[in-house]
Formats: C-alpha cells, sequence, structure tokens
C-alpha cells in the first residue's frame, strides 16, 4: 500500500473489515511511508497483519514488486506525484534506455480536467467530490443513473490527437469495501511491454493510473540509449 498518511490509514481499516466480514482472506498488508510515525503505524502498528516499511515508495517499488508473492494487489496512492510512471522510467533506464516526458496530453473535453504540479493530467467523469471509498457501482450514487463511462477503458483506448505509439493504463479498480487495487502481475507485465518495445526504437506512450471515473495521466517518451545517433 502506497502511503500511510490519512488515506492510506483508511484504506488499511477498509480492508481489515473486510476481513472480520470474511469477503477477503488477508494474508497480510505492507504499508510504504517516509514517515516512521505515519497515520497508519499509529493506528495499527500492533496489528500483527500489518506491516510497515519506511522507504521512498518508487525505491520500494523498484526493489519489492518482483518479490511478492502470486496475486499480490498494490493499493496505489491517488495524488501526484505519478508514482508508477518514475517506477517504469527507472526500469527503462535500468534496461539501457532513455524515459522522458513527452508533449502535453490533448484535452479530452472531460468534466473535470486539470494538470499538476508535475505536469500530470488529473483527469475525472465527476464533476463533483465522491467519497474515497466509492465502489463505482453500476449506478452512480451522485447522478442516481447508470454509469456509463469507463475512463480506464477510454485511456487504453487510442486517440487520434495525442498520436501515442501506445497506451500503458494501471487499472485500479474496486478490489473490497471501497478499496480499489492494482494486481501487480499487470503491473510487471506494462514494464515488460515498455522495456521489451525499446528495441523497436523511439516510442511514445500515454501512461495512466485510472479507476472507471478517475485518473491520472501523462505521456512518456523511451528510447534505447544511443538510438539517435545510429
Amino acid at each position: 500500500m502506497i502511503s500511510g498518511g490519512a488515506e492510506g490509514a483508511v484504506y488499511v481499516r477498509q480492508l481489515l473489515r473486510a476481513a472480520r466480514a470474511g469477503k477477503l482472506a488477508v494474508e497480510g498488508l505492507e504499508v510504504i511511508d517516509r514517515a516512521p510515525d505515519c497515520a497508519a503505524a499509529r493506528e495499527f502498528g500492533a496489528d500483527p497483519r500489518v506491516r510497515f516499511a519506511v522507504a521512498d515508495w518508487v525505491d520500494w517499488l523498484e526493489t519489492q514488486l518482483d518479490v511478492l508473492p502470486p496475486g499480490a494487489q498494490l493499493v496505489p496512492y491517488h495524488w501526484a506525484p505519478h508514482v508508477l510512471l518514475e517506477w517504469l522510467s527507472r526500469h527503462v533506464r535500468r534496461a539501457g534506455g532513455s524515459a522522458v516526458r513527452g508533449a502535453p496530453l490533448t484535452p479530452r473535453g472531460l468534466p473535470f480536467e486539470a494538470t499538476v504540479a508535475h505536469g500530470d493530467r488529473a483527469l475525472s467523469y465527476a464533476a463533483w467530490l465522491c467519497p474515497p471509498t466509492c465502489i463505482e457501482p453500476a449506478l452512480c450514487p451522485h447522478t442516481r443513473g447508470e454509469k456509463s463511462w469507463s475512463l480506464a477503458a477510454d485511456l487504453e483506448a487510442p486517440y487520434a490527437p495525442d498520436a501515442m505509439d501506445g497506451q500503458i493504463v494501471f487499472r485500479s479498480l474496486h478490489f473490497a469495501y471501497g478499496v480499489g487495487t492494482i494486481p501487480v502481475t499487470e503491473i510487471l507485465a506494462a514494464r515488460d511491454l515498455v522495456v521489451s518495445g525499446l528495441a523497436d526504437g523511439p516510442r511514445s506512450y500515454l501512461v495512466a493510473t485510472s479507476s472507471h471515473c478517475h485518473g491520472l495521466a501523462t505521456t512518456l517518451r523511451v528510447e534505447r540509449d544511443g538510438s539517435r545517433a545510429a
């Protein structure tokens, strides 16, 4: 779980509630935060099911994702910075490539779009404030109508104005009791796709972490070091 702050503490609480209700088998939760006295540690530090790693988020992902057990799920941090983008960029560089942010994303005309401090694009189908544990049901709790949209699916589809070579979308979807997660196997598969694509020359990707309603997206240009001179 990325972040043991107030949001992270809520997610730990919800997952343990799901376990108590018999809705989820919890072998263990690991919370990653740079502060040893984060909110989750203060509340759950004595619970043997919850482990804490005091570390930089991207540093932890870089060393631990490959060794997590089968079926592991990542609870992402839903606000900037775009942690999985930096993790992906580090792996490209380790494989002998370069990874830099590309051109800004073209506006899509969504109800909410804004550029955040790190240059990523915050996108949402909601022009209202959603509760953090919304499960994104088929009937939207706010509009009381059918939820006919999926931002994650939209971002996975080619969008002509952006002229990308591919789309890497880390889908953060409801897992249990209002907590969205990304299967670790899908994160690793995305990394392998981008790294193997270095052999094909310079490529530009849309990279996003997204649920059905909200997402954070940017563009990433990757190429093998020295390819411009080849």
